[in-house]
């Protein structure tokens, strides 16, 4: 298996378990043809109760005093600007440069390594860049369950 497949699946298996952990539910479509790789669920709300994601793995990163910067494809950054009904968000999961480092197991603990982080770069204005644009992920914005419910408190009003 290349190592871009296992860090995506890492990266899936993070957020599912924070997903799951959180109580909220997760959707994912059988094909991704529109730069959406699930949706997030929260059965607690009312009206618009989910937010769509795009979700990236790397270990090729920048980390400033508030952000994570990261080389987004054009294609994929213009997807997630778009204004829509449903919020998009970007979910960045940071990995060490070590792959013996991505993941580690015990009997009393399993671990993946970092973290992620998650953006929303709805309403921004769209590249015209030939290949990619470097965002900003906040450092703020951890992808944990705290920072589930924050995200739903953020971006649905």
């Amino acid at each position: 298996m290349s190592p871009n497949f296992i860090q995506e699946q890492l990266s899936l298996s993070y957020v599912r378990s924070v997903i799951f952990r959180t109580g909220f539910r997760l959707s994912s479509p059988v094909v991704d043809d529109h730069g959406i790789d699930g949706t997030i669920i929260n059965p607690e709300r009312r009206g618009i109760n989910r937010v769509d994601f795009q979700l990236k793995a790397t270990t090729r990163y920048g980390i400033g005093p508030t952000g994570i910067s990261y080389d987004l494809r054009v294609e994929d950054y213009n997807r997630l600007t778009l204004d829509d009904d449903v919020p998009r968000v970007l979910i960045l999961f940071i990995m060490p440069d070590d792959e013996d480092e991505w993941l580690a197991q015990s009997e009393d603990e399993l671990c993946l390594r970092k973290c992620s982080y998650w953006v929303s770069l709805m309403g921004l204005p769209v590249s015209s860049n030939s290949s990619t644009v470097r965002v900003s992920v906040p450092l703020a914005n951890v992808f944990d369950q705290s920072g589930l419910h924050d995200m739903f408190r953020q971006l649905i009003r």
